[in-house]
């Protein structure tokens, strides 16, 4: 009995398609990790900086609780200014086109 070749055997265009994979595979690894890096590093950074918007208003980021609404949110803030002017300032922060809010949303609002 002689001992059988099982190995896998390729045509030129077989290893050339195997190659392309391999450096189709690598290729989608490495722009993976960059974006994943990219996106580490804006996250971090946003959270680090306190926010500005472009109406001049520092502000803090809040999340919307169960039951909560604009009116909430702007009154438990604590600000000393009629809440109808700190509701003015969530909506026009946030680019609100309408008033509602979800739980688990999260507001830029102004800084006390």
């Amino acid at each position: 009995m002689s001992a059988q070749n099982t190995g896998l055997r390729l045509t030129t265009r077989g290893r050339q398609a195997v190659r392309l994979l391999r450096t189709l595979l690598i290729a989608l690894v490495v722009i993976g990790g960059a974006l994943l890096l990219a996106t580490q590093s804006f996250s971090a950074a946003a959270v680090a900086e306190p926010e500005s918007d472009s109406i001049g208003i520092d502000a803090e980021a809040v999340v919307v609780g169960e039951g909560e609404s604009l009116w909430t949110v702007a009154s438990n803030l604590g600000i000393d200014r009629d809440t109808r002017d700190v509701v003015a300032d969530i909506v026009e922060i946030n680019h609100l086109s309408t008033p509602t809010v979800h739980p688990g949303q999260t507001l830029d609002v102004p800084v006390r």
